[in-house]
């Protein structure tokens, strides 16, 4: 007589950093590291799991996201709070904490330097003449010192419609919301100096400025290089994993 296999919850891959971020946890409690205790270094964490170092940055962005680890600029990782056994980052649903900021930022290196061309090609005068006006609002709060995380998004959002592709602008709220993650908040707050914020702000004048000339080469050229400034600045060089 055949057994039937009980109904379980299916069986889900981890995504890289959830898995690393297990790992790490797990070492915590493992090696009954107290709270106060110093962790091994990143590069050391990396080595000896056989992946990339931005692949464990972000690892430790989740968890301290979390509140299990603190990153100190030069002095090391430690234990801020005991992990529980099971998944360590409270804000997944259903087991699943989602895609980590490296998988967002990828998706919108695919997507948005295309976006950025394709306006240049069909924006508007009145669309482009919106975008250089939220531009110049984006520069002055960001000169003053004042947020303007959502001016950003929303700024991306009109380039989108800039561009006149309509699913492509219905999807990139989406996308941009999931950015507004905890974990991408802990990381402005880290990577966002005053210099960065000025180069951005810039990004979005010159972008602008090829969209009146009609340079959908340049357009892409800019959007590609904003992105991949952020991934720098967060992550570190790209290593492939």
């Amino acid at each position: 007589m055949s057994q039937t296999f009980p109904a379980q919850a299916p069986v889900r891959r981890l995504r890289l950093y959830e898995e690393i971020a297990g790992r790490i946890a797990d070492h915590i409690r493992d090696r009954d590291i107290p709270v106060g205790g110093r962790l091994p270094a990143e590069s050391e964490i990396a080595r000896s799991l056989g992946v990339s170092r931005p692949a464990v940055r972000e690892a430790i962005v989740a968890l301290e996201t979390a509140g299990i680890v603190i990153a100190r600029s030069g002095g090391g990782l430690f234990v801020l709070r005991r992990p529980r056994r099971g998944s360590p980052l409270p804000w997944a649903r259903r087991g699943d904490p989602g895609p980590g900021p490296r998988e967002q930022l990828r998706a919108r290196q695919l997507v948005e330097p295309e976006i950025a061309a394709e306006a240049a090609r069909r924006a508007t005068p009145a669309k482009i003449a919106a975008l250089d006006q939220a531009a110049r609002a984006i520069a002055a709060a960001a000169a003053a010192g004042l947020p303007f995380a959502e001016e950003a998004v929303e700024w991306h959002i009109q380039l989108a419609e800039a561009a006149g592709v309509g699913p492509l602008a219905a999807f990139l709220p989406r996308l941009l919301d999931s950015s507004q993650h905890a974990m991408w908040r802990l990381i402005r707050a880290r990577s966002e100096t005053d210099e960065q914020c000025s180069a951005r702000t810039g990004m979005r004048e010159r972008l602008v400025a090829a969209l009146r000339a009609r340079d959908a080469e340049e357009a892409r050229r800019l959007m590609r290089a904003h992105l991949d400034a952020v991934e720098a600045a967060v992550f570190g060089e790209p290593e492939g994993l």
